[in-house]
């Protein structure tokens, strides 16, 4: 859609948004200044109203936006700020470096910034641990039987465990344990059982990988926010609200069931991407999903909405984390 409607369209929508309640005609040639007549404006709300952008609730009361109209406007307004963006590609100011908090902690601030930016539900989904390179692994025996394995992830993520190893294990077949471990370590994938005849270093570093393998991985998805949400969709009706949110939780809760429909959403695009009203997501069938990717790619972040939330300013906080996430990141020693 394009021209005159579009426009009448988005300005319907943006009203909507700002006020919460059905637009009328007269009311769009004031607040945008229309030099259309409010009967011109009439017929072209009723026919978008046939064509299924917008409803009356009342037979005497203005428009609502449906689903399609929200999912129209998102995705008109998505490709003026990607234009925005590739227009105003300035040299960033350097900025001084912060301290850096654990990894864990960085993610949930990032999320817990989401929700305050936008006033809706922010979440993180971290990279999974088998797709974060390995940057350094050192393996030390520290008594007869044990060692020390620890290895360093391109997040700048130390974990440090004590590991079995063969009591008379010498210090050179410690070192090609070591280098053999490292390797698997920075290029993950199928690994097969060694044979009977290969050496105890190979033997010693497929026994390591499992081990290291069984470490507790970090939290799946970062969520903050749910007050937020809960208020908002409750403009609505409380009831409504609540099942919405109980449906999000749920969803939520199996944080890598979720980090698997983001995916499959996403189907491999990076960037600012929005899903209005997702009906392959039956708990988000009447939300808003607003996502933004980082760590080239494996990790995702956003916003969780309702279909009136405030889109421009959705797209701005998570476009801007991502973008900050990444580079510290980057400053720290992670992905390029």
């Amino acid at each position: 859609m394009e021209g005159r409607r579009a426009r009448i369209l988005a300005e319907v929508v943006d009203r909507y948004i700002h006020t919460r309640r059905p637009v009328s005609s007269q009311e769009i040639v004031q607040v945008y200044r229309h030099r259309l007549s409010p009967a011109t404006i009439r017929n072209e709300l009723h026919a978008l109203e046939t064509e299924g952008y917008l409803v009356k609730p009342h037979v005497s009361a203005g428009r609502v936006p449906t689903v399609q109209g929200f999912r129209f406007f998102a995705r008109w307004l998505l490709d003026v700020a990607e234009l925005e963006a590739k227009a105003e590609r300035l040299p960033a100011e350097p900025q001084p470096l912060p301290a850096l908090p654990p990894l864990e902690e960085l993610l949930r601030r990032t999320a817990l910034l989401l929700s305050t930016m936008t006033g809706q539900l922010g979440f993180v989904v971290p990279p999974h641990g088998e797709e974060v390179p390995t940057r350094a692994v050192v393996l030390r025996a520290v008594e007869p039987g044990r060692a020390l394995a620890v290895t360093l992830s391109a997040l700048g993520v130390m974990t440090a465990r004590l590991v079995p190893i063969p009591e008379d294990l010498s210090p050179e077949e410690e070192r090609d344990a070591e280098a053999r471990l490292a390797a698997q370590l920075r290029a993950p994938g199928q690994t097969r059982p060694p044979e009977p005849w290969q050496g105890r270093a190979v033997h010693t570093a497929y026994r390591l990988l499992r081990e290291l393998a069984e470490c507790p991985s970090s939290p799946s998805i970062f969520v903050e926010g749910w007050p937020q949400l809960l208020s908002e969709l409750g403009v609505r009706s409380a009831e409504w609200a609540l099942q919405r949110v109980r449906d999000l939780f749920c969803l939520f809760e199996e944080g890598r069931n979720f980090a698997a429909r983001l995916v499959e959403l996403r189907r491999g695009q990076e960037g600012l991407m929005v899903h209005v009203g997702e009906e392959a997501v039956s708990e988000l069938k009447e939300l808003t999903l607003v996502t933004a990717s980082y760590f080239s790619g494996r990790g995702v972040l956003g916003v969780a909405g309702p279909l009136w939330l405030d889109y421009a300013r959705a797209f701005s906080a998570v476009r801007y984390l991502a973008s900050r996430l990444q580079s510290l990141l980057i400053q720290y020693g992670g992905a390029s």
